[in-house]
């Protein structure tokens, strides 16, 4: 067995400490902080202000409109949904997050602000297929995954597993279980590709704008080939920090692709 580097090492116990106060912060709900996001102000639990300062979350709110629809796929604790919520009064969000304990987290920060009527939790992931899957639950409670591999990233460890149910985009939409989105955010640890494979239909009927972080290439899973998707269904991807904002190119405005 390997050796980690003294400052892996650190950082891995440096992890464990915080996701042990988040979750007992959580678990008790002792206190939950103001964040912003340049102008937008909501409440988590969580002890920072984690993918506050993200570049796609910033051009979300920047495209938001009153009465868009967001569907955020791998909300985690709902950084990106709270803000979208917080942002203008009459935003709808769905909220998609597979990890039944981060979920329950999620739940906690939507009920410590006042527009838990404009937010609905699905806990289920999604893909290219209804299905049951088996999720890698990690002891970095942010790199829960489908992908064994990106659930043990960063040093972390598969914990357990849990068999959860899978949707695709294109199902819920076309039976009315989720509004047809406006915008579509994407940060699912490796598996982005399948929920793209899995929304086919929605992005050439709605041409939503989708927000999709990339991920390390790790075990089965190369999401290089999410590109050549968003490019066959006719979006520009425009690179930004964590990802690519991704706009149909009727309505791109921008000269600059990937």
């Amino acid at each position: 067995m390997s050796l980690r580097h003294p400052l892996s090492t650190l950082r891995h116990y440096g992890y464990l400490l915080h996701y042990a106060l988040v979750r007992a912060n959580y678990q008790r709900r002792l206190i939950a902080t103001t964040k912003r996001v340049g102008q937008t102000k909501f409440r988590s639990y969580e002890l920072f202000n984690r993918h506050g300062k993200d570049v796609l979350l910033q051009a979300l709110l920047l495209n938001l409109d009153d009465g868009d629809v967001v569907v955020d796929v791998g909300a985690n604790t709902g950084t990106y949904t709270l803000a979208a919520a917080a942002d203008a009064p009459s935003v709808e969000v769905v909220a998609v997050e597979p990890n039944p304990n981060v979920a329950s987290q999620l739940q906690a920060n939507v009920e410590a602000n006042p527009f838990d009527d404009r937010v609905r939790i699905l806990t289920c992931g999604l893909g290219d297929a209804d299905e049951t899957r088996e999720f890698h639950l990690s002891n970095y409670d942010e790199l829960g995954s489908f992908s064994s591999a990106h659930a043990s990233a960063w040093e972390a460890q598969v914990v357990d597993t849990a068999q959860v149910s899978m949707r695709s985009l294109d199902s819920l939409v076309d039976s009315d279980a989720v509004p047809p989105p406006d915008h579509l955010k994407i940060d699912v640890e490796g598996y982005g590709v399948n929920v793209l494979r899995g929304a086919e239909s929605v992005l050439r009927d709605y041409r939503p704008t989708v927000y999709f972080e990339r991920h390390d290439a790790r075990g089965r899973y190369d999401e290089s080939a999410a590109k050549n998707l968003l490019r066959e269904a006719g979006y520009e991807l425009v690179p930004v920090r964590e990802g690519w904002v991704c706009e149909p190119a009727a309505t791109t405005t921008t000269s600059h692709s990937v």
